[in-house]
């Protein structure tokens, strides 16, 4: 199975909707659309069709935490089901997120 990624513009909202498995092999797929990020006020990561992650994938998504700060805009899940709501907070993922903008206030 491969990743695939739809994105959508919505004034300064992007939402990027992640279909497949994120992992080694696909993470090479989501960063050009992280790298994109610009003059957005929020990114939403749809995991509604996601169906399964990695540690490599939960870099990735690291990754879109920084830039948030980087590039100063909001970031947001959606559609996180229960197993990849559980790795989430295995990893401490929520509070990361949570922590980086509480900052910003």
């Amino acid at each position: 199975m491969e990743l695939t990624i739809q994105s959508v513009q919505t004034g300064a909202t992007k939402t990027l909707k992640l279909n497949g498995i994120l992992d080694i092999s696909t993470n090479s797929i989501i960063e050009p659309y992280l790298e994109e990020l610009d003059n957005i006020e929020r990114l939403i990561l749809d995991f509604g069709e996601l169906e399964f992650i990695d540690s490599t994938g939960i870099g990735s998504i690291m990754n879109a935490i920084y830039l948030s700060r980087e590039k100063n805009f909001k970031l947001a899940f959606q559609g996180v089901d229960d197993m990849t709501h559980q790795v989430f907070e295995t990893v401490g993922l929520y509070h990361i997120l949570e922590a980086f903008q509480k900052e910003d206030i």
